[in-house]
Formats: structure tokens, C-alpha cells, sequence
């Protein structure tokens, strides 16, 4: 293909000779001109948009910063919360045994072992951060109730067991029996009517006379009527007595315990016989002994006892 090209300027009209190898290198030329532009276009277009996007993208990377913080600090409030409850379980746990052991039944339940629950699954819904909250404050709360209660019935249970341990409930002799009653008598010495604030166990001499309870001992002397004698304060203006011993083993001031040997069974004093000679003094009167004694499962009181083997009058009697 030939183009003539005429025009005033020319001196003469050129021929333009057109063929397959130029049309394909125009046809390059124009390609990789739109090329250029086109990646020249996304290059301006790219860096407007990012020069415009990139305050954003940070704020917004300072805001996911701030919300991870935020939920740190409150997993962390939550797990000292839990830890907090924990302890308290495990104080409640410790004061329900001693409860139990003071009232002396076995723990039905214990806070180291979780307990049995069970149910239908029925309408489900997963907990938001103020519901665990919320039932975190509820448990507390019934925490704080519930050990309030148990410390008050610890303290109560503490009284009772110690005015019980200074109650005289033991017997004074184990070997030994009731040679004369607590009440009027005819009196062995004078065959008069006379009133007996004691107890005689009659036992051998040499037998251990021990305390019937827990307290601090008033008197260890020679008495001219009880011979060498013992008397133990258990509080609440309560005393014992024992008394006709050969031997003492404590001396005034003393503390005792219960079942704690305080004396032998002797003869000394006013006595006609080997024996004890128990008293309990109730602001300063004598109370009838088994009132307070215990007599082991399966004995009767010493009272029904002494009225089958009760001795004469002439038995070895205060």
C-alpha cells in the first residue's frame, strides 16, 4: 500500500510505502502507550486512596489495642473475684468440718468436691460479661450469709462444748459402788437422822479418784471432818468435791482435766471405811451427784443402783 503526499511546502509529492512490518510496529506503539498510561493511572489513583485510607486504618488498629486491653483488665478483675470465692469455699469448707465435729455428726457435703447437678437443656443463652457479674455478686453475697451463719454456730457449739467438758459428768472412781446415797441417812456415828450432800463409792484403798470434769483446783488439804480432800472449780460457781483420800496428787491452783487422776481412795478424816466421798456444790449447795454424772451406755443411774445394793448402816459410810 503507497500513500502520495502532496503539500505546498514540498518541493515535489513524496510516496509513503506502507507495509505488514510497519502497521505491526504501529500497532506495538499504540499498545504499550495505553499500557504506560493505564499503569501510570493506577499508580496515582493508589497512592491518592492510601494517602487518604491511612489515618483510618491506624485509629482503627488503636481501637482493637484499646478493646484487648479493656478485656484483659476485666478477665483479670473476674479471676480475682473467682480466686476470692475460692478461699472463701475453702474457709467455709474448714468451719463446716469443725461445725460438724463440735455437733458431732459427719459432714453431709464438702466444698473439695463438686456436687451432683443435673437437668434438661432448655432454652439456652450464652452469658454476657454483666450476667457473669451479676452472678458473681449473687454468689458472694450468699457466701458472706452462709459463713456469718456457721461462724455464729461455731461460737455457739464452742460454749456448749466447753460448759460440757466443765460440766461433772464423769465417775469419779471406775472401780467402786454406791455405798450410800445423796440425802437423809441415819448417820453411823451418831444413829441420828442426818442429811448426806454426797455420794460414797466404796473402793479399795489406793484407787484412782479422777476429776469429773475439767477445771482449776481451789483446795488440796487436810480437813478435819473429810480428811485429805480435793476441791475443783469448773466456772459458773460449780465445784466438786472428793474427799476421805489417802494420798493427793494435786495441789491448789492446779489445772485440771477431765478424767485427770487428782487423788487415791483412802479412810482419812470422819469415815468408818475405805471410799470416796463425792460432792457437787451449786453456789455453795450441795446438789444431788447424779444429777450430773454419766453412767456409760447401758448402766442405770447410781441412783436406782444404790436403792439394790445400798450397805447397813455400820458399811463403810461418811
Amino acid at each position: 500500500m503507497q500513500i502520495i503526499i502532496v503539500h505546498p511546502r514540498l518541493p515535489e509529492a513524496r510516496t509513503l510505502t506502507i507495509t505488514p512490518r510497519l502497521v505491526a510496529g504501529a500497532a506495538a506503539a499504540a499498545l504499550a502507550a495505553v499500557v504506560v498510561g493505564a499503569a501510570l493511572l493506577h499508580y496515582a489513583t493508589s497512592s491518592f486512596t492510601g494517602s487518604q485510607s491511612g489515618p483510618s486504618l491506624v485509629e482503627h488498629n488503636r481501637e482493637q489495642a484499646r478493646q484487648q486491653a479493656v478485656l484483659k483488665e476485666n478477665i483479670n478483675v473476674l479471676a480475682k473475684r473467682v480466686g476470692e470465692m475460692q478461699a472463701k469455699l475453702m474457709q467455709l469448707d474448714a468451719l463446716g468440718e469443725r461445725v460438724a465435729g463440735l455437733a458431732g455428726v459427719t459432714p453431709a457435703f464438702s466444698a473439695k468436691g463438686a456436687p451432683g447437678r443435673g437437668g434438661l437443656l432448655v432454652d439456652p443463652h450464652p452469658m454476657s460479661p454483666q450476667d457473669v457479674s451479676s452472678e458473681l455478686d449473687r454468689l458472694e453475697s450468699q457466701l458472706a450469709e452462709r459463713s456469718d451463719y456457721l461462724s455464729v454456730l461455731d461460737a455457739q457449739l464452742t460454749t456448749l462444748s466447753v460448759r460440757k467438758s466443765m460440766t461433772p459428768t464423769v465417775m469419779p472412781v471406775a472401780e467402786g459402788y454406791n455405798g450410800s446415797s445423796f440425802g437423809w441417812r441415819i448417820d453411823p456415828f451418831t444413829g441420828t437422822r442426818s442429811l448426806h450432800e454426797g455420794i460414797d463409792f466404796t473402793a479399795p484403798r489406793g484407787t484412782p479418784i479422777v476429776a469429773a470434769a475439767g477445771g482449776v483446783v481451789l483446795a488440796a488439804e487436810y480437813h478435819a471432818g473429810y480428811g485429805y480432800m480435793v476441791d475443783i472449780d469448773h466456772g459458773n460457781d460449780l465445784i466438786t468435791r472428793y474427799a476421805h483420800s489417802s494420798k493427793l496428787l494435786v495441789k491448789p491452783g492446779d489445772l485440771v482435766k477431765r478424767g485427770q487422776r487428782v487423788a487415791l481412795v483412802g479412810s482419812t478424816g470422819r469415815s468408818t471405811g475405805s471410799h470416796l466421798h463425792f460432792e457437787v456444790r451449786l453456789g455453795g449447795v450441795a446438789v444431788n451427784p447424779n444429777n450430773f454424772l454419766a453412767h456409760g451406755p447401758g448402766k442405770r443411774p447410781v441412783e436406782v443402783f444404790s436403792k439394790v445394793v445400798t450397805l447397813p448402816a455400820q458399811g463403810p459410810l461418811d
